[in-house]
This record gives C-alpha cells, sequence and structure tokens, in this order.
C-alpha cells in the first residue's frame, strides 16, 4: 500500500491511499486499457471491485 500526501486543495495534513491489484485479477474481471470502467464498494469491512457491464 502507498500513502501520499494529498494534493490540490485537499487539507495541510490529507493523505490518499493506493493499492495495487495483480495483473491477473485485473484480467479475469475483464479490464482493458479501452473497457476499464469499474464499481468499487466497501461491504461488511471487504473492499469489493466489480467490473461494469
Amino acid at each position: 500500500m502507498i500513502i501520499g500526501k494529498a494534493g490540490g486543495t485537499a487539507g495541510k495534513n490529507s493523505v490518499n491511499y493506493k493499492i495495487s491489484i495483480p495483473a491477473e485479477m485485473i484480467k479475469e474481471l475483464g479490464v482493458t486499457p479501452e473497457d476499464r470502467a469499474v464499481t468499487v464498494d466497501f461491504r461488511d469491512g471487504k473492499i469489493l471491485i466489480e467490473k461494469d457491464m
């Protein structure tokens, strides 16, 4: 996980969080450079990523 300082108009102590997802998982979702729309949800303490249809 990458934790960095937020930029732009974010507050002085703001941070953002980024996580890398293995390429095989992305391929299995069917995400491509041309069709990369996904929905990210947080339910029951889990982050869910689903490919938009």
